[in-house]
């Protein structure tokens, strides 16, 4: 706690950028643990590795790049080793990254390894080619505080959470179905 009091003085120092709603969310589940084993955004090796072998550079299984877009503008005043703040909508800091890479990325060719499609009607194709920035960054985070949310909070829980109401109940099968979309009747 006291570590975290102390990075919250040393945050002035630092530049920031207020994340989009995607970036919120690749942050959250970072800090939440539902990204395990990442502790940030992908580094160039990891990022690589996932592309090419759906794997980590350690070996670990991970399908999707989970990176910190910037714009090109904005990457010109970064460096290595720089800290950056992230900042939600409401310039609420929530963590600070220690930048370890930044390139540029080929999405092309990211989008036909990670999606099997250039197709910009393929909505995460859509988003990489039109909105996400052209420059990657990688790093370690430190947590400063969770985004806040005001909605569905009896419904959002931690993986660890999750965990504990599940050994609570006494399951020891679990199955989960992801949606692509918001749950509907069809989901159900």
């Amino acid at each position: 706690l006291a570590a975290v009091d102390s990075l919250k003085k040393e945050i002035l120092n630092f530049k920031s950028i207020t994340l989009n709603e995607r970036q919120l969310c690749d942050l959250e589940m970072l800090m939440n643990g539902s990204f395990s084993p990442l502790t940030g955004f992908l580094r160039k090796a990891d990022y690589e590795a996932v592309l090419n072998d759906v794997r980590l550079s350690d070996g670990s299984v991970w399908p999707i790049p989970i990176n910190l877009d910037v714009s090109g503008e904005f990457g010109k005043e970064l460096k290595i080793e720089d800290r950056l703040v992230l900042r939600d909508h409401e310039g609420i800091a929530l963590a600070v990254m220690t930048i370890s890479d930044m390139w540029s990325p080929d999405k092309t060719e990211e989008a036909e390894k990670v999606y099997g499609t250039q197709d910009i009607k393929h909505p995460a194709v859509n988003y990489l080619m039109d909105q996400s920035g052209d420059i990657y960054l990688g790093g370690k985070l430190e947590g400063l505080e969770m985004p806040r949310h005001y909605d569905y909070l009896s419904l959002r829980h931690t993986p660890s959470e999750i965990r504990d109401q599940f050994e609570k109940m006494g399951w020891t099968k679990v199955v989960a179905f992801q949606t692509r979309n918001p749950m509907h009747r069809a989901h159900k």
